[in-house]
């Protein structure tokens, strides 16, 4: 586990997306039509981000997304649940999850599982990454820093894999599985950090429209 300022992991972060906005953008448009509708199929994801066919079937070969038997577009089956008002989606880490609330404009509820004590977490989320509810209250989350070589392709197992919700600090810093290089931020930490990629997210989002 490392020390550092919150700052340098938002820029982490925000550098990690600049260095690859054009992939994540198009992850991003994703989740908000995941969000908003029943089903999404590659070709209307095609369709609506302005996409080839061949374009969309590249982009989802190179990332874990699920195809499923009837040709719809799904997440993994993560651990992290987010309730919405309509579905339910989940998240690869722990920062998903608040990050996930404030692209989508909408609260969500959160469900999560400590791993070092199996006690579970809950908290709600806000549009504004504000955070309600949070059960137990010392919970943190654990981080490990993208780079500039982070991309869709491998966020998932060189970041997301070592991102957890954990009941206190303690519990975090005990668990054997915790990678060396991990930072625990508090749950009110990780909100903010949230917000700053959720605002560096609409500004590529805006950039990739023209």
């Amino acid at each position: 586990m490392v020390q550092i300022p919150l700052q340098e992991i938002i820029t982490a972060h925000t550098d990690a997306l600049a260095h690859h906005y054009e992939e994540f953008v198009l992850l991003i448009r994703l989740l908000r039509l995941l969000g908003e509708e029943t089903s999404v199929s590659p070709e209307h994801l095609a369709t609506t981000t302005h996409h080839t066919r061949e374009e969309i079937e590249a982009f989802l070969q190179s990332t874990d997304l699920v195809v499923c038997r009837d040709g719809t577009i799904d997440l993994s089956p993560d651990p992290h649940l987010i309730q919405l008002e309509k579905k339910t989606l989940t998240g690869a880490c722990a920062l998903d999850t608040l990050v996930y609330p404030v692209l989508l404009g909408c609260s969500a509820h959160v469900l999560s599982t400590c791993p070092a004590s199996g006690r579970q977490i809950r908290l709600t989320v806000t549009a504004k990454a504000r955070i309600e509810d949070l059960d137990p209250q010392a919970t943190v989350l654990s981080l490990r820093l993208p780079d500039e070589t982070t991309n869709v392709c491998n966020v998932r197992e060189t970041v997301c894999h070592y991102g957890h919700f954990f009941v206190d600090p303690q519990h975090a810093s005990t668990w054997p599985g915790l990678h060396p290089e991990a930072v625990l931020l508090s749950v009110e930490e990780g909100a903010q950090l949230a917000r700053e990629i959720a605002s560096a997210a609409r500004t590529y989002m805006e950039k990739a429209e023209f």
